[in-house]
């Protein structure tokens, strides 16, 4: 799992997504890449940076939240569930707080990893140093960062 700040770019299938190119943690993108390529139409996702499991609060205009951060997830669209399942996944359906659920799904992604020391690990490696916004990889190195310069 890569540390936040750290982003691949995936080619998305999603028509209702304004652009066809959209940035994605490092350590999850080749897995969402893959999922797009065999059809699923991925809404969004998120490695979640090392913290699973971890005590987080949120606030938005349902009140005040706790839960606990989720392993690295990917929300798809209803009519994906089928593809996601012959492939594997577990998806079951995305509420937001107002409990709708409005035809999204989500499902743990099978890439990507649980704890901090996890993230410092995948950026060993991906011979990147295991620091926040690194920006955007190319070809698994960091578009600012050369291992010469380190």
């Amino acid at each position: 799992m890569c540390l936040y700040g750290v982003y691949k770019d995936v080619l998305v299938i999603n028509p209702e997504q304004n652009n066809t190119t959209v940035r994605v943690d490092a350590c999850i993108a080749d897995e969402v890449q893959q999922l797009n390529d065999q059809g699923i139409v991925t809404l969004g996702c998120c490695c979640n940076h090392g913290t699973a499991g971890q005590n987080v609060e949120w606030e938005n205009a349902f009140g005040i939240w706790k839960s606990h951060a989720d392993p690295p997830i990917a929300l798809i669209r209803e009519n994906s569930v089928r593809a996601a399942k012959k492939l594997g996944y577990n998806p079951y359906p995305y509420y937001y707080a107002d409990g709708i659920s409005g035809g999204v799904w989500q499902m743990p992604l099978k890439t990507g990893c649980i704890t901090e020391q996890d993230c410092v690990e995948w950026h060993r490696r991906n011979n990147l140093p295991a620091e926040k916004d690194l920006g955007l990889l190319k070809r698994g190195r960091a578009l600012n960062y050369s291992p010469a310069n380190s």
